[in-house]
């Protein structure tokens, strides 16, 4: 459609032109070509690029994107809430009941922006949802808001330390078990070494801060991209309140991915540290009296595409914690995601997806749920 209207434009633009050529005077300042190449130079600019958007300035374009996303959620045994966390608020003994919610609240809107400089493309991000909020969200809130140029990023995103390039699918929100996930406030550097190999440090606000801290955290990662293959090695330092005293925090995850087989795709993600349970997926405490708590993660997800419009996930979770404040705290907690997903048309997803989650206590007493969750995402 839009390549119709510009052949419209430029074939009346032509006409225009040429009749116009018979009735100028032989000393025109412009030939007839020079003229239609400054007609189709405008077109263009008037015309929507598929990867950058409109131009809003000679030299900056725009992009808008986004989805309209609506859950349904049969939750089989407790009320879980807006995503599964709250499985970890579910005590042994409570009583089961079936509930059921509907909500819109993980739609988004975001905004890139191109502009070409003296020093290569400076690229803007802005972008939030309506998770906000509280429990049962529905307040728009900020997921990126970031400026890059080069390989320097300054702004908030995804932490350099979390492997986002390898995280799996899923229509529950809060996804599986074991993984890091945090959008904190940073500056990083991120260089290409070439041949497959990067790199990149940060300098982030740390998890546990609500933007005020003395203690910002560090992280580093390597990259390599070989084939269908991705594979990323990332480290954190930070220092974590214990009792009064400065303790040390550290973290190391290995994540990456791989083509099995025709359409087949592996994600796997193994996380470790100490006092890293604020960067953790379902949380928990960095420290409790004057040691920090250890904890390890493993995150497992295989996605087979079965046509142009069908594919299958399945997303295996789990987190290991080594102390609790009390015996009724977090143990361990492992999750499975399983869904199907269905594209009638490029824009359009739908799916279905059954989630179990079981959490264990340090006195040995465990609690499981189950729910299924429907969705519709209309992407823009």
């Amino acid at each position: 459609m839009r390549e119709r209207r510009a052949r419209t434009v430029l074939a009346q633009g032509s006409m225009v032109l040429l009749a116009a050529s018979f009735l100028a005077p032989p000393a025109s300042a412009q030939t007839v070509e020079e003229q239609l190449a400054e007609l189709r130079a405008r077109v263009n600019d008037l015309e929507p690029d598929e990867t950058k958007g409109f131009r809003l300035t000679p030299s900056t374009r725009m992009k808008i994107y986004g989805y309209i996303k609506a859950d349904f959620i049969s939750d089989l045994d407790f009320d879980l809430g807006t995503t599964i966390f709250d499985i970890v608020n579910v005590v042994p003994g409570t009583p089961e009941e079936s509930h059921f919610r509907a909500q819109a609240i993980q739609s988004r809107i975001g905004f890139w922006t191109y502009t070409d400089t003296g020093l290569g493309e400076l690229q803007t991000r802005l972008e939030g949802d309506f998770f906000g909020g509280g429990a049962s969200g529905g307040t728009f809130r900020l997921r990126h808001a970031y400026g890059q140029l080069g390989g320097l990023l300054i702004g908030k995103t995804w932490s350099n330390f979390m492997p986002i390039e390898s995280y799996p699918d899923s229509l529950d929100f809060q996804g599986p078990a074991g993984i890091p996930f945090v959008r904190p406030e940073q500056v990083r550097y991120t260089y290409d070494f070439g041949n497959g190999f990067g790199g990149s440090v940060s300098l982030e606000r740390d998890a546990a801060s609500s933007g005020a801290s003395d203690n910002p955290a560090i992280t580093a990662a390597g990259t390599y991209t070989f084939g269908d293959s991705f594979v990323k090695l990332a480290g954190l330092y930070r220092t974590v309140d214990g009792g009064g005293q400065e303790l040390d925090g550290w973290g190391v995850n290995l994540s990456g991915n791989t083509s099995l087989w025709q359409g087949g795709t592996l994600q796997a993600s193994l996380t470790t540290g100490e006092g890293i349970g604020s960067y953790m997926v379902f949380g928990g405490a960095d420290a409790i009296g004057n040691q920090t708590v250890e904890t390890s993660g493993v995150t497992l997800g295989l996605k087979q595409d079965i046509n142009d419009k069908f594919s299958a996930g399945l997303v295996f979770g789990y987190r290991d914690i080594d102390q609790g404040a009390v015996v009724t705290d977090t143990k361990n907690i492992k999750t499975v995601h399983a869904s199907i997903y269905y594209k009638p048309v490029e824009k359009m997803q739908l799916g279905l997806e059954y989630i179990y989650a079981e959490k264990e206590q340090f006195d040995g007493q465990s609690v499981d749920a189950s729910r299924i969750q429907a969705s519709a995402q209309f992407n823009f």
